[in-house]
């Protein structure tokens, strides 16, 4: 039986790895999308909320909706975002709200190149749900 050569792997330079000049604009939807994807991988957040327009409860987001529970708004001062979340009954609030805000932060800052400084990001709390 005959078997095929080896081939033999090259490394070369990635030229990725070079900072590139210019700027990076991203629309407040996708940052949206960042900070919920962001937020849901929380300890005690369990999803997303959208206030229905009238009513006075809040609707639990699919996965793929997640930017309908985040507003971004951009101002003199920087980027505001405001994170509408339902979090898992029994859990510290206090503690939940600061790692949301912590994680939401850092991811925005790694991926969208966003300044840390130049962000506030505002937790709502719009419900209290039991994950079973």
């Amino acid at each position: 039986m005959l078997r095929p050569p080896l081939l033999e792997c090259v490394r070369k330079e990635n030229p990725m790895t070079e900072p590139i000049a210019g700027t990076l604009n991203v629309s407040n939807d996708v940052i949206a999308d960042i900070a919920g994807y962001a937020a849901m991988s929380c300890y005690g957040v369990v999803g997303m909320a959208e206030q229905l327009q009238g009513a006075e409860s809040v609707r639990l987001l699919p996965g793929q909706r997640l930017r309908k529970g985040v507003l971004v708004t951009a101002g003199e001062d920087g980027l505001t975002v405001d994170l509408h979340v339902v979090i898992e009954a029994g859990v510290n609030m206090r503690s939940v709200s600061e790692n949301l805000a912590s994680s939401v932060s850092f991811t925005l800052s790694e991926i969208a190149q966003i300044d840390p400084a130049q962000l506030k990001i505002a937790i709502h709390i719009d419900g209290m749900k039991s994950r079973l």
